[in-house]
């Protein structure tokens, strides 16, 4: 015979326990956008040879053309120390950018993945890596292409969501330099 307190354990726990778990779908505003970035780059090949990584700060602004796409334009800004030989010392050097680009997102409850890319123009603030000839003499823009993806969560608030993202550019002009980077993103979206 079964005693009554292992027959009302066994209740309870049958009682307690969750039934099959069902994700959520994802609830997210759909529309315009704004999005905030903060995060660190490095330059590979010969331009980490002569540069340190540094931070990297970006708006980006656009519209959810679909649930799945969207389109939008960003701002960044780059900021380098320079590693060429002296005189000068400790120099410091920024890359401003202005690209148009395009977002494919999928979704997977909160969570949501996406890829990204992008066109724009890129410029440099010095002329100090001309001294190793990354750039000629008087050189100051280039075109870039960017190319990149990452991991957003979406927040019972469905108008905010974080974002955890990297990025991969090219700056032909600039003696095909290159930069990698990483980003946490705040994103509102109306």
């Amino acid at each position: 015979m079964i005693r009554p307190s292992v027959t009302s354990f066994a209740l309870a726990v049958l009682v307690t326990t969750p039934g099959p778990v069902r994700a959520e779908p994802r609830i997210a505003s759909k529309g315009p956008y704004a999005e905030a970035s903060a995060g660190g780059a490095a330059f590979l090949g010969t331009g980490g040879k002569y540069s340190y990584p540094g931070p990297v700060f970006a708006l980006r602004g656009g519209i959810d053309v679909f649930s799945w796409f969207s389109l939008g334009a960003r701002l960044e800004l780059e900021s380098h120390q320079a590693d060429v030989p002296p005189p000068p010392e400790g120099e410091y050097f920024q890359i401003y950018g202005a690209a148009a680009d395009g977002r494919i997102s999928v979704p997977a409850g909160r969570f949501g993945l996406f890829a990204e890319g992008g066109l724009g123009l890129a410029m440099v603030s010095t002329n100090v890596l001309a001294k190793v000839d990354l750039l000629d003499p008087g050189e100051r823009w280039t075109p870039y292409f960017s190319a990149g993806g990452g991991l957003e969560y979406q927040l019972a608030n469905r108008h905010y969501a974080f974002g955890l993202a990297g990025q991969w550019s090219l700056y032909p002009a600039f003696d095909a330099m290159q930069s990698v980077g990483a980003r946490l993103t705040l994103r509102y979206t109306y």
